[in-house]
């Protein structure tokens, strides 16, 4: 977890393990999804330092996290194809979406080790180094979605990032803040906890959710460890 949504332990505004969580789920299913909740309830443990009943059901968020693109690709019978098969397009989708990663790195490490120590102007080289890196993607992204497989790309803009951060963003401000007698937080932090959530994830899951599944999906099709149904 990095930089914590003020007032809401457990809550990121980059939560990276949020880029993982949704190619998890489309390259192994369930599984993948469960790895995803498992992960998130022993965060809730240590170090957010919540109850073992109240970690249970704030991990249905990165459950559903997951869920939400394993629904949509096995119902809709997408395969996950993120090859650019145009020769001249794969030469500029590559380098956006490997530049925008790197951006990404280089700015959370900057940030890590010397905005959060000195400030300016390091928190600005991160900011501008975030900023550059999603549009960077999010160009890549739009590149895929015109030049690679429509159904695809369409899926995993609407499912795996759009759908599954807000779901997610929604179900974890939910359980943090409006359940009575378990909820941590304020009704009224809602709205906060909500849009850091989401846009943090949507954040994550364009830069390095894009990167993972473009770079890694071909080999893990070929592996035992994929699942192209739900279990199996």
């Amino acid at each position: 977890m990095i930089f914590p949504v003020l007032g809401a332990p457990g809550v990121s505004a980059l939560y990276v393990s949020a880029a993982v969580y949704v190619p998890l789920a489309i390259w192994m299913g369930m599984w993948g999804c469960l790895a995803g909740y498992v992960s998130c309830f022993f965060l809730g443990l240590w170090p957010s330092g919540y109850s073992p009943l109240l970690s249970g059901v704030w991990s249905v968020a990165d459950f559903l996290e997951g869920l939400m693109p394993l629904l949509f690709f096995r119902m809709l019978k997408v395969d996950p194809d993120f090859t650019i098969k145009r020769p001249t397009a794969a030469k500029v989708f590559k380098p956006l979406v490997a530049v925008g990663l790197a951006l990404l790195i280089v700015g959370l490490i900057v940030q890590v080790y010397l905005g959060a120590a000195y400030g300016e102007p390091f928190v600005s080289v991160y900011r501008y180094a975030l900023y550059f890196g999603l549009a960077l993607s999010v160009i890549g992204i739009l590149v895929g979605a015109f030049v690679g497989e429509k159904r695809t790309w369409g899926t995993y803009i609407l499912s795996g990032v759009i759908l599954a951060s807000v779901v997610s963003g929604a179900w974890g401000a939910w359980s943090l803040t409006l359940i009575p007698g378990l909820s941590p937080l304020p009704a009224e932090l809602f709205p906060v906890v909500f849009t850091g959530w989401a846009i943090g994830d949507i954040i994550v899951l364009a830069i390095i959710g894009t990167a993972l599944l473009t770079a890694l999906t071909p080999m893990i099709k070929r592996s035992p460890i994929y699942v192209k149904r739900w279990w199996t």
